[in-house]
């Protein structure tokens, strides 16, 4: 990729600096592409393009402390009217690990939100349909913006500890605080696990739990997910299960297979939404095709409503 290269900034430092003027960088990257999204089924769109913009427009910049710390900042807008944002500043602490402020967009997400679905796919995973939309997600995470996210990777060899705290707002919601633990210490494998309260919804509190396992071995990527809501509303629990397994065919090109469920709490009167997907990717220099097939039955829990969907991404980086 290459940067609209380097604007230089003098930041005259009088919070998070000790003493005398840092000098910083902004980079500024993005994206320019198509996205073609068929859906049939309940959840067609009629009257809705089946093409859509797939723009982005990205902001990183950094400086360095007088104490070893750095500072980063990272700000995205993407769409056709550039109006969906991600928003965050990083404060690398060194051993220390890394606190991040996100204000706006899913750079808010703790463990729970990181890690809601490891399953390998080389698109979409395999529930996440387009075009219509409304299918049940994986886990019933914490509202993102204005979090505190904390990550360290220096306490122990392969171990990588995520915390997330998420203030409470006076007569809004209480707050939210969730953990996780990844460990890498062995070749090719990635196992997680992450538990979150998340009380930034209606009904009370929301218990999460989320783990995970990946399995690299030469060109193939095995994964199994088990994710549990637990809500203080009746019959409100959710259960999510996915696997997925990709393959390399070369340094380009990868195809994948998953498949996930989704399990709704007896008395609900849902039935359980299950879906599985093709993907495919393919990388040319600053350009890189992405597609998926998929099939979901009973799409958040309606056993009337069945879809298949279709995704191709043409996007360009600069």
């Amino acid at each position: 990729m290459n940067n609209l290269k380097k604007v230089g900034l003098t930041a005259l430092g009088t919070a998070l600096v000790t003493s005398s003027a840092v000098a910083g960088s902004l980079d500024v990257t993005g994206t320019a592409g198509i996205t073609y999204v068929g859906n049939s089924g309940a959840g067609i769109q009629n009257g809705a393009s089946k093409f859509t913009q797939k723009s982005t427009i990205s902001f990183t910049g950094s400086a360095d402390l007088d104490n070893g710390f750095t500072v980063s900042y990272y700000n995205n807008v993407a769409g056709a009217a550039m109006t969906n944002a991600n928003a965050y500043f990083d404060v690398d602490m060194g051993d220390a690990g890394t606190l991040r402020y996100a204000g706006r967009g899913t750079v808010g997400n703790g463990a729970i939100g990181q890690w809601d679905d490891k399953t390998p796919a080389a698109n979409e995973e395999s529930w996440d349909i387009k075009g219509g939309g409304g299918e049940q997600g994986p886990i019933n995470q914490q509202t993102t913006a204005d979090s505190f996210i904390y990550t360290n990777s220096s306490m122990m060899d392969g171990v990588t500890v995520v915390l997330n705290y998420k203030p409470a707002e006076a007569g809004v919601h209480k707050s939210t605080t969730g953990a996780g633990v990844a460990f890498t210490g062995i070749e090719g494998l990635n196992v997680g696990v992450a538990t979150e309260d998340n009380e930034t919804t209606n009904g009370g509190v929301i218990e999460n739990t989320v783990v995970y396992a990946t399995y690299a071995i030469d060109a193939f990527t095995l994964g199994l997910q088990s994710n549990s809501s637990d809500s203080q509303t009746a019959t409100s629990d959710q259960d999510f299960e996915a696997f997925g397994v990709s393959y390399a065919v070369s340094e380009d090109i990868s195809v994948s297979y998953g498949a996930s469920k989704v399990e709704f709490e007896l008395g609900s009167n849902l039935s359980d939404q299950e879906a599985d997907a093709v993907g495919i990717s393919w990388t040319n220099g600053s350009m890189s095709v992405t597609a998926s097939r998929h099939s979901i039955d009973n799409v958040a829990g309606a056993p009337t409503d069945d879809r298949d969907a279709t995704e191709v991404n043409l996007t360009f980086a600069f």
